[in-house]
């Protein structure tokens, strides 16, 4: 409540400041998506569209620290500011962050993640033009600082949260827009995905076997299961991606599969400026809910996907995939929301994402591979 109190007693002071602002250079939007990346991945379409109705517009992104490779070489982004969550607790965090988006004169924002220091931060700025998306999942505060913001875009179930952003530059003048996503590797990161898979016999399975959400982690023996299922029944060699902490469990799947050269571990080895390039080797990306399957969406990978817990109508891949989800069979499926995000199952059992099986997922991958190339009936 102390951030309501203090927004109401500074609007007429904003208001009036930001009235004469206006007078600012328009040819300026600043995007707000601190979220995760896969979210991020689900933006990207929201900076080309701008670029693309007015390119010599400034186009800037407030983003997570986690988040920043996966924009950096985005040819649509102009300039990428980081929000340090941690620095940002407290008012006096927000009023600083406010005062040096102040300084970089923007006359528009676009909050895609509408939350309290999102809204907070482009109001204390006094960006004349504030444009916000207004959750189907939004607590009493959050509501009333969205009425803060000089336009919103209301986000209506079952409307993908995709669409929501994209709708959302109506209010720019944009009216027609597509919905493919992007991203871009680094430069040269192509040569280093031929080396580091140079010698392993494709074509390619990619596993994602990591997470940054537990509620979300389908688990190590199902994944190890699974790779054993590849390797007996199919004629593909299985590359294993995620981050450093999954390089332990890389090593045992490879153990397990007891198969030389039929495995790679990858875990860690590459950055996530340099990723694309590698998932681009893959016929297919077996994966939870999570940033690796929207990055191989975006680049044309088919996907199967152990949806779990996950509000698939929120978000989801819009290329070639198999989603694999209990809907019906427990009440609480789906829990995960773009905007209402857990981070444990409040019930503690997760057998949305248990009674998936690795049988469930071969027969997934089984409806998009072709059947020349090895696999058993």
């Amino acid at each position: 409540m102390i951030y309501l109190f203090l927004a109401y007693i500074s609007y007429p002071f904003v208001f009036f400041v930001s009235r004469f602002l206006a007078k600012r250079d328009k040819g300026s939007v600043l995007v707000f998506q601190t979220a995760k990346i896969g979210d991020m991945i689900c933006t990207t379409p929201v900076f080309r569209e701008l670029k693309k109705a007015y390119p010599n517009a400034r186009i800037g992104v407030v983003i997570d620290a986690v988040t920043e490779p996966v924009v950096r070489h985005n040819p649509y982004i102009d300039e990428i500011i980081i929000f340090d969550r941690a620095a940002g607790c407290g008012v006096m965090a927000k009023v600083r962050f406010a005062r040096e988006l102040y300084r970089k004169g923007y006359s528009s924002a676009l909050i895609l993640m509408p939350n309290t220091a999102n809204i907070l931060c482009a109001f204390w700025a006094m960006i004349p033009v504030r444009v916000a998306v207004f959750p189907d999942y939004a607590g009493a505060t959050q509501r009333r600082l969205l009425k803060l913001n000089t336009h919103i875009e209301y986000h209506i179930h079952p409307r993908m949260s995709m669409e929501t952003y994209l709708r959302s530059l109506r209010h720019f003048g944009i009216d027609k827009w597509e919905m493919d996503k992007e991203v871009y590797a680094e430069p040269g990161a192509d040569e280093k995905a031929r080396i580091i898979l140079k010698g392993a016999k494709g074509p390619f399975i990619g596993l994602a076997i990591g997470t940054g959400n537990a509620l979300k982690d389908w688990g190590k023996d199902n994944f190890l299961t699974l790779a054993g299922k590849i390797i007996d029944q199919t004629g593909y060699t299985v590359v294993l991606l995620g981050a450093d902490k999954d390089a332990t469990t890389g090593e045992e799947i490879i153990g397990y599969a007891k198969s030389e050269g039929r495995v790679v571990n990858l875990c860690g080895k590459l950055t996530l400026t340099e990723i694309p390039a590698l998932i681009k080797m893959m016929d297919l990306l077996v994966g939870v809910d999570t940033g690796l399957v929207y990055m191989a969406d975006a680049l044309g990978v088919p996907v199967v996907v152990v949806a779990g817990p996950c509000d698939m109508s929120d978000q989801r891949p819009t290329g070639s995939a198999v989603i694999l989800q209990l809907n019906g069979v427990w009440g609480c499926v789906p829990c995960s929301h773009t905007f209402k995000t857990p981070y444990d199952c409040r019930y503690g059992h997760k057998r949305c994402l248990i009674e998936i099986t690795p049988d469930d997922v071969f027969k997934g991958l089984r409806k998009i591979l072709p059947a020349d190339n090895g696999i058993k009936a």
